[in-house]
C-alpha cells in the first residue's frame, strides 16, 4: 500500500464524470447510466500527464451519501475482482483502496455532458484528498481494512480499464437506435456474443462468482476483435465454494431476461428489471419466469430454433451456462 494525494494541480485528480450520461448530442438523446447507484465515476489523470498505464483509467468510487446501502456491495465487487484471475473478457481492477475526501469537498452534479461548460462543471477535478492505493493482489488487505477504514471517513474505491469498445445497449436497443439495431449485428454476430458471453459466466460459475445486473450497459463489443467486455460487478455475488443451483440458475434466468432478450429483440423481457441504476432487490424481486416479446421485424429475424431456445430461457429451464453454450452453439452453426 502507498499513499497519494488527489490534487489537479500537483499530482492524481479526478476528470470527466463517466457514468452520468451514456452519450447525448449526436441522437438528440441522452441515456442515464448510472444515476442513483452505489457509486460516481470519474476518469483518473495526473497532472504532469503520466499514468502507469497506457490510457487513464475510470476511478469508480463509493458515494458518500450512501453509505449504508454501498458498503456491502463494493465489499462484494473487491471479493469477485479480487478472486477472478484469468478471464480476459472481464474489464480488471488495476489497483483500489481508499479515499478520504478533504473537508469541505464538495462533489460535483450529475449533467449531461451536452458542452464543454457542463462537462467541466461534472467533472471531478476539484475534489482534493487522500488516496491509500493497493496493488490487486493486495485484495485481502482492502478487506481487512475496509470496516475500520470507512469508519474513519474513508471512501473505498477501484480503478478500473476504461472502455473504449462499443456498449452493447447503443448497438441492439431498438429505441436507441430508433429501429434500426437489426441492421447492427447479424443474428451470427448476436449469437456469437450470446455465447461468450455464456462463457464467461460459465467460468465466474466455476469459481464460485454469479454477475446479477445482466443489462446490456454492462456488455460491450470489441468489434476489430469481435469480442465481448463485460464491466461492472457491484451487484454480483461472491459465494467461492457455496454456490448454489438455484443461484446459478437465477442468475441465467437474468442474463436472459435481460441481456438475452435484449440482444435478440431490441428490448428486454417485459417485467424485467429496468435499464438504469439497480438495486439488489430489484434484482430478487423481479419475476421467477419471462415471456418473449417480438415485433414484427425481429419474428421475421429469428428462426424457430432461436425462438424455442429464447423461450426456454425465459422459463428459467438452463441450470448451467454450460447447457446454455451447448445450444447457443447449435444455433450458431446453422447460421
Amino acid at each position: 500500500m502507498r499513499q497519494e494525494i488527489l490534487d489537479s494541480n500537483t499530482s492524481y485528480y479526478l476528470g470527466e464524470a463517466l457514468d452520468t450520461w451514456l452519450s447525448v448530442g449526436h441522437r438528440d438523446v441522452a441515456v442515464p447510466e448510472a444515476a442513483g447507484s452505489s457509486a460516481r465515476v470519474f476518469l483518473l489523470k495526473h497532472a504532469n500527464g503520466t499514468l502507469p498505464w497506457r490510457v487513464n483509467p475510470a476511478f469508480k468510487v463509493m458515494r458518500h451519501d450512501k453509505q449504508a446501502y454501498a458498503m456491502p456491495l463494493f465489499r462484494e465487487e473487491f471479493k469477485i475482482l479480487g478472486n477472478l484471475k484469468g478471464i480476459d473478457a472481464i474489464t480488471p481492477m488495476l489497483q483500489g483502496g481508499f479515499l478520504k475526501p478533504a473537508p469541505g469537498t464538495v462533489w460535483p452534479d450529475e449533467l449531461a455532458p451536452s458542452s464543454k461548460i457542463l462537462e467541466l462543471q461534472g467533472g471531478g477535478q476539484n475534489i482534493k484528498g487522500t488516496l491509500a492505493v493497493f496493488e490487486h493482489d493486495e485484495v485481502d488487505d482492502i478487506l481487512e481494512q475496509f470496516d475500520e477504514r470507512l469508519q474513519d471517513g474513508w471512501l473505498p474505491f477501484l480503478i478500473l480499464e476504461r472502455r473504449w469498445e462499443d456498449n452493447l445497449y447503443m448497438l441492439c436497443d431498438a429505441g436507441y437506435t430508433r429501429g434500426s439495431f437489426i441492421q447492427n449485428l447479424s443474428m451470427k454476430q448476436v449469437l456469437d456474443i450470446a455465447l461468450q458471453i455464456t462463457d464467461i459466466l460459465e467460468k465466474a460459475h466455476a469459481q464460485g462468482a454469479v454477475f446479477l445486473d445482466h443489462k446490456l450497459l454492462h456488455y460491450y463489443w470489441n468489434e476489430p476483435r469481435q469480442k465481448v467486455i463485460i464491466l461492472d460487478w457491484n451487484i454480483g455475488r461472491w459465494l467461492g465454494k457455496d454456490i448454489a443451483p438455484e443461484i446459478i440458475r437465477d442468475d441465467l434466468l437474468q442474463f436472459s431476461a435481460r441481456a438475452l432478450h435484449h440482444l435478440f429483440t431490441g428490448q428486454q423481457a417485459p417485467g424485467a428489471a429496468v435499464v438504469g441504476g439497480n438495486r439488489p432487490e430489484d434484482i430478487a424481486n423481479s419475476p421467477t419466469q419471462f415471456k418473449a416479446s417480438y415485433s414484427f421485424d425481429v419474428q421475421n429475424r429469428l428462426n424457430n430454433d432461436e425462438m424455442r431456445f429464447l423461450e426456454d430461457a425465459l422459463q428459467g429451464k438452463f441450470t448451467s451456462a454450460t447447457e446454455m453454450k451447448a445450444q447457443l452453439t447449435i444455433l450458431a452453426a446453422k447460421r
